[in-house]
């Protein structure tokens, strides 16, 4: 999977589970907060953005790739930290979460790294 294609399906999945994190909570047996919905609803309309518009395929390659390395780092991250980080109540330590991020992110690097450039037109 190239950097347009993986921007393209992470944009899209972020962003359902943005809305739905906002009108259904918990979601799928995981406590999610309104922030962190809002969080999913960001980082989902940015993928989208670069995956879905003319985006210049290095471009998109490194949104993905920042993305990748902040989402594995939130997930690591969330191994080690509080429940309750002072003043940082937006990501809640659930191990599940933690394991989705770090796959996430992962997978983002990976595609971020695959092959040559996206094609402007994947």
């Amino acid at each position: 999977m190239n950097a347009k294609t993986y921007s393209k399906a992470v944009g899209v999945v972020l962003l359902l589970l943005g809305v739905i994190g906002l009108i259904q909570n918990p979601l799928m047996g995981m406590d999610l907060s309104k922030r962190h919905s809002a969080v999913h609803l960001a980082t989902g309309a940015l993928l989208a953005f670069f995956g879905f518009t003319g985006a210049s395929a290095s471009a998109t390659k490194n949104v993905v790739l920042l993305f990748g390395v902040v989402y594995t780092a939130l997930g690591v991250w969330g191994f080690f930290a509080s429940p309750m980080v002072p003043g940082f109540r937006i990501y809640y330590p659930d191990p599940m979460v933690n394991v989705i991020h770090c796959v996430v992110g992962l997978a983002g690097v990976a595609a971020a790294m695959m092959g040559g450039a996206a094609s402007k037109t994947a």
